[in-house]
């Protein structure tokens, strides 16, 4: 290590430099605006950049570690639970989903998790009341589906959809309050009246 040191020793050095020169470089992830953007709530980010990594201890990768569990997922008891399933094609989950987008005058959608995914990084642009909502709600939601299913699991204990929901819109209310927005633009207006902001 000292050789590595010795150049930042010898001369006028910024943190910055030695950070930019120790670290590994890979390529940007095309996803990380969708996580950290102004706003964002930390533990939110956490949960769903390990979704987005694949990194979440869903049943299906815990039966691929060798850990003989049940694979059925438990908020809708009905298929295997996979990251997929679990943020797009539980009912439930696709439920709560389509409802935050109702409440963004947007059509519910029926699309896997790389399809949300793809969309969400192709349109959530800009700092746009709408853009920032959607971002702060989706976290929100994999935050909370995956707070319920452990819930479901560790603790016996489930919410219902509507509290889920209620729990999501307060998370985006909390986020947003105090924050001015222009509310002579009508969608602005009309968003700020749905979530209550």
């Amino acid at each position: 290590m000292r050789a590595d040191a010795v150049p930042f020793i010898s001369n006028t050095f910024m943190i910055k430099d030695i950070w930019n020169d120790i670290r590994p470089k890979g390529q940007k992830a095309t996803w990380h605006k969708l996580i950290w953007f102004p706003m964002h709530i930390p533990k939110h980010s956490l949960i769903v950049w390990m979704a987005l990594q694949d990194r979440l201890p869903t049943r299906d990768r815990l039966q691929r570690m060798g850990i003989s569990i049940d694979s059925v997922c438990v908020i809708c008891n009905s298929l295997q639970e996979t990251r997929n399933h679990l943020f797009s094609k539980c009912s439930i989950a696709a439920c709560l989903w389509n409802s935050i987008l109702n409440l963004n005058g947007m059509n519910p959608t029926n699309l896997a998790w790389e399809e949300t995914v793809a969309t969400a990084i192709n349109s959530w642009k800009g700092k746009s009341l709408l853009t920032f909502i959607l971002k702060i709600a989706w976290s929100a939601f994999i935050y909370t589906v995956w707070q319920e299913r452990n819930q479901r699991i560790f603790q016996k204990r489930s919410r219902s959809a509507e509290n889920l929901l209620n729990e999501i819109i307060d998370v985006v209310r909390f986020s947003l309050r105090g924050k001015n927005f222009n509310r002579l633009d009508s969608t602005n207006l009309n968003l700020c009246n749905v979530w209550g902001l």
